[in-house]
């Protein structure tokens, strides 16, 4: 009885090793930023052309991924796009929108203060100003100069990893 029971443990280890697929995951350090399997899509650029290039990923090896009928070798991408994903490495577009808000409801808030609860008419102070302008200002140049690529380097990699 003992015998059926870890031939069994070992056929339900197997299925469960089968089913693994292939990952290529994008490391910043030790830390992972993301990771695609096969059919997601993918919006990169090769060292070897001008341009980007978008599709599903139609399978992934050790050295290689295939879009389409196009193979890439992964020590040939220089840039991968990941604006459309979610990942823990770029936050500078929720840090501009925070200061987009703070920034607003910093003046919000003085002509608040000024007009219901001091009851007098609003002048507007020019630290008050200043300061809303300046954070309003910063997050919006933050909204545009975020582009979320991710250019690999020396501490920046993209491994597959059968997990």
């Amino acid at each position: 009885m003992d015998c059926k029971n870890v031939i069994l443990l070992f056929v339900f280890l197997a299925c469960f090793s089968a089913a693994a697929q292939p990952r290529l995951v994008i490391l910043k350090g030790d830390k992972v930023i993301t990771s695609f399997r096969e059919g997601d899509y993918i919006r990169f650029k090769r060292k070897d052309r001008d341009h980007f290039t978008a599709g599903l990923i139609g399978g992934l090896t050790k050295d290689y991924f295939r879009i389409g009928e196009d193979t890439t070798l992964l020590y040939t991408l220089e840039k991968i796009d990941l604006s459309e994903r979610d990942n823990s490495g770029f936050r500078t577009r929720a840090i501009g929108a925070t200061f987009i808000v703070a920034g607003t409801v910093f003046f919000l808030g003085d002509l608040f203060n000024e007009t219901v609860i001091n009851n007098e008419p609003y002048s507007a102070n020019t630290g008050v100003i200043t300061a809303s302008t300046l954070l309003v200002t910063t997050g919006v140049l933050m909204q545009f100069l975020n582009n979320d690529n991710f250019v690999l380097g020396r501490r920046k990699k993209v491994v597959v990893i059968d997990r």
